[in-house]
């Protein structure tokens, strides 16, 4: 066989590679990361069990907090069934620590499950509980964070 045509036909194979590659790298790129996944997988979770996910920025915290949020903090929501509306003004609560403060009288909330902290920050309002959480975590700490949302709730009344 002639060398040169040997060499010929290497070159063809590369270009049709190459133009396959070409083809195929955009639609590696659109597929979901790991993280991507269990994100999913975790927001899936916690609608399955009843609560809300926005992405939505956090309140105005006050400066005297001298709070600095950790980044992508997701909103969880739990709206309230009974649909009764206790709350005049919002409750703005931050994560310090292993309590919880509320931002208007600067003390320190008792829940009836302290052990629960998961999320930086929690607004209740109305009737509706959230928290800013940055999901790092799995399946038992949104069920944390969904009792954490009841609890709430509960406070309020």
């Amino acid at each position: 066989m002639n060398p040169r045509c040997v060499v010929l036909g290497m070159v063809t194979y590369l270009i049709i590679i190459l133009i396959i590659a070409v083809a195929i790298a955009p639609l590696a790129s659109a597929l979901p990361s790991k993280a991507q996944r269990r994100e999913a997988q975790l927001r899936s979770y916690a609608s399955s069990i009843g609560l809300t996910i926005k992405l939505e920025p956090i309140p105005d915290i006050p400066a005297r907090f001298r709070f600095s949020p950790s980044p992508n903090l997701v909103a969880y929501r739990l709206r309230d069934a009974s649909g009764e509306d206790r709350v005049q003004d919002k409750l703005l609560l931050l994560r310090e620590g292993e309590q919880w403060i509320d931002t208007l009288t600067e003390s320190a909330l008792k829940l009836p499950n302290d052990g629960l902290l998961v999320g930086e920050v929690a607004v209740l309002n109305r009737e509706v509980a959230t928290v800013f959480w940055n999901e790092k975590g799995d399946e038992a700490d949104v069920d944390r964070l969904h009792q954490l949302l009841k609890d709430l709730l509960a406070f309020r009344r």
